[in-house]
């Protein structure tokens, strides 16, 4: 059973889970956006929204407010002095239906708010013929900030959504805040009528991603990845996660090597019909606490498959260095059962690797399908 984990993440993931369709995507990085990091960030973002069947107009639109959604943290970001994981911003993109959903969050400075808060509220108000006119101006005008823009990429990201910015501001301390900056964009014709889903209650609004971020914030969580897992979405998220986590080279190849185990895990054997749709639906995230790296995944699983898994998973965890090894050799020379070998000898080289007990838990949806999650960590 799991150990590690309180109870609290453990409820969020099954509900992200839950609430992910088989056509939806929610993506969300927290942490620090160096220029080789964004790369990577927005690669594994195109790659999903290159998937959908539509427009490639739409599409670069899409891709446009995701470009211009980061270089806003680097624009109107600022950084507090003691610079701690609690203060990194954030960076998500979420698929619902026939619609996108982008929200960033950086600090700023107290003394910018009011500034700022004219200024989208300005932006808001504009029809679309005055928000063109009013980017010819800046445009024209040259009125650049010390960090290279007066409001065109607010402007833009209007003007290619062809919705308002929602956004919100939560005060820190007396010198610095959290801006939220939320935009939505429709993936069919912009000119047909449709609702996004921004109540309150859903988990793409601007209330629940702020929410979310504390969320994540407290569990120190860096990344999160719900959506169809595939083999670009794996070679996405181990460039992202190399990029990211601190430590030694050897802890770094650890935690690659244990992200590939744990992520073909979901590609090979969490492929269920759900609803009529046959994919490998799952959820990877990652976080940084009491000096370890936590890696999790979740998946569907066969009910039936279950009692076995937890036997297995059991009897690796109770054994010693030695008597693994000698488990890995048997397993490895199971010919007769191919897909059982295969699942035991990831199971006993991410306990080797880890160097650290396999935590799990089965979060039953019916009679015929759990949520099985899986995490192990690496010492620092």
């Amino acid at each position: 059973m799991i150990q590690g984990n309180d109870i609290a993440t453990r409820d969020f993931l099954a509900e992200l889970m839950r609430s992910t369709g088989k056509e939806d995507l929610n993506y969300i990085y927290r942490g620090e956006f160096t220029q080789n990091l964004q790369q990577h960030i927005l690669s594994l973002a195109e790659k999903n929204i290159d998937r959908e069947k539509i427009s490639g107009k739409i599409k670069k639109r899409v891709f446009h407010i995701m470009v211009e959604s980061i270089q806003n943290i680097s624009r109107h970001g600022d950084n507090k002095e003691d610079d701690t994981q609690e203060n990194s911003a954030m960076f998500s993109i979420q698929k619902e239906k026939d619609w996108y959903y982008i929200t960033t969050s950086n600090i700023i400075d107290n003394a910018k708010v009011d500034s700022l808060r004219s200024k989208l509220d300005r932006i808001n108000n504009m029809e679309q013929a005055d928000l063109d006119k009013f980017y010819r101006e800046v445009l024209g005008n040259g009125q650049l900030s010390q960090k290279g823009g007066a409001g065109l990429g607010l402007i833009e990201m209007v003007r290619k959504s062809g919705n308002k910015l929602s956004y919100d501001i939560e005060k820190i301390d007396d010198e610095h805040s959290f801006f939220y900056l939320h935009s939505h964009i429709k993936t069919s014709s912009l000119t047909e009528t449709a609702t996004p889903a921004t109540g309150e209650a859903s988990i793409f609004s601007l209330n629940y991603m702020v929410k979310l971020h504390n969320f994540i914030i407290s569990n120190s969580i860096l990344l999160i990845y719900s959506a169809i897992f595939d083999q670009d979405s794996l070679l996405s998220l181990v460039s992202i996660m190399k990029n990211r986590v601190d430590g030694t080279a050897n802890i770094k190849k650890k935690i690659v090597s244990l992200m590939v185990e744990m992520l073909q895990n979901i590609i090979h054997h969490g492929e269920q019909n759900i609803e009529g749709y046959n994919g490998s639906q799952g959820i990877f995230y990652i976080s940084e606490r009491n000096h370890k790296y936590y890696l999790t995944t979740i998946n569907y699983i066969d009910n039936s498959k279950i009692p076995a898994l937890r036997e297995k998973i059991d009897h690796i965890n109770s054994l010693d260095d030695k008597g693994r090894e000698q488990f890995y050799n048997s397993r490895l020379f199971d010919f007769k059962s191919v897909t059982n070998k295969e699942a035991g000898l990831g199971l006993i080289e991410m306990r080797q690797k880890s160097k650290n007990p396999i935590e799990y838990d089965f979060t039953a949806l019916d009679d015929k399908y759990s949520l099985f999650k899986i995490s192990t960590s690496i010492n620092l």
